[in-house]
C-alpha cells in the first residue's frame, strides 16, 4: 500500500510541474497578444475607417510616396489628380494615408523646390 501512495504522489507532483511549464508559455502569448497584435489590428481598422471615408476634393499619399487629389472615388479604386490634367487611377489599398499627415512636418508638396538642372563642370587638372 505504501508503493501506491508514492506512485499518487509522484502523478501529483507531475500535474504540479505541467503547470508551472505551461505558465510561463501563457504569459508569453498574453504578452505577444497586448503588445504586437491588438495595436496592429487598430491600426487596420483605423486604415479600414480612413479608407471607406475617402471623397472627392481629398489629398492623399500613395505607398509609393505619390501625392495626389482624388477626383473620382469608385468601389476599389480611385482616380487622383497628381498635376494639372495628369491623372492616374490607383487601388484604395495603395493609399496610405492623409497628405496633411506627412506634409504637416515638411511643408506643402508645391514649396519644395526641384533639384537645379545644371550640367556638372570639370575642373582642368
Amino acid at each position: 500500500m505504501g508503493e501506491h501512495i508514492s506512485t499518487i504522489v509522484g502523478q501529483a507532483d507531475g500535474g504540479a510541474s505541467l503547470l508551472s511549464m505551461a505558465l510561463p508559455l501563457v504569459v508569453m502569448v498574453a504578452v505577444m497578444y497586448f503588445l504586437m497584435i491588438r495595436p496592429e489590428r487598430k491600426k487596420q481598422n483605423e486604415h479600414q475607417t480612413f479608407l471607406s471615408s475617402l471623397k472627392r476634393g481629398d489629398e492623399v499619399v500613395l505607398t509609393s510616396g505619390i501625392i495626389g487629389r482624388i477626383e473620382k472615388v469608385e468601389d476599389r479604386a480611385l482616380v487622383l489628380e497628381i498635376a494639372d490634367k495628369v491623372r492616374i487611377r490607383v487601388l484604395k489599398i495603395a493609399v496610405s494615408g492623409p497628405a496633411a499627415r506627412f506634409l504637416a512636418a515638411g511643408g506643402d508638396a508645391e514649396k519644395v523646390p526641384a533639384p537645379a538642372d545644371k550640367p556638372t563642370e570639370k575642373k582642368a587638372s
